[in-house]
């Protein structure tokens, strides 16, 4: 019973088909549309550097357009972190996007860090624990390693970028 059941709409699929393809006005073209999904990133993203990064981990924000990154400043959005170090500029670099990927990050740390502390935008692409100097930073997670100095790398439980004004 089922079986005539699917065959009695799948004709009735195909009859719709053949009379909606049968009913368009002679000479007139259809869109083809291919790619329907392109845009959508489940944890990653291919992007080309604006300039070259000294090394992995840093992390980095929109660059020049669309399709680049730079290292990010203390005070930029971070988008995410930079898993290659490109050599030169328009040299491909994966991201792994703040929030979205589902696995821990590594990040380069600027100073010593604790495991738990909280994260945040440092100069060069680095991270920082809270900073002092007043302005506006991103938190982007929360230490899983310590780091002892400037240049280790710490792994990160990351989230989306949160602004933190010091005043």
């Amino acid at each position: 019973m089922k079986i005539l059941l699917i065959g009695l709409i799948l004709s009735v699929v195909i009859l719709g088909l053949v009379s909606w393809i049968s009913s368009r006005p002679r000479g007139r073209q259809m869109i083809a549309l291919a790619n329907v999904a392109e845009g959508t990133h489940e944890a990653s993203i291919t992007k080309r550097a604006d300039a070259a990064l000294a090394v992995p981990h840093l992390l980095v924000k929109h660059g020049s357009d669309g399709n680049h990154i730079a290292a990010c400043g203390a005070s930029d959005i971070p988008f995410g972190v930079a898993q290659d170090d490109p050599a030169a500029a328009e040299d491909p670099v994966t991201v792994e996007i703040l929030g979205i990927s589902k696995r821990s990050l590594l990040m380069v740390a600027s100073e010593a860090i604790t495991v738990g502390e909280a994260v945040f935008t440092a100069a060069s692409g680095k991270v920082q624990g809270l900073p002092v100097a007043a302005g506006t930073y991103y938190q982007v997670g929360y230490a899983m390693t310590a780091a002892g100095a400037d240049g280790d790398t710490v792994e990160v439980q990351h989230h989306a970028p949160i602004a933190r004004v010091v005043t």
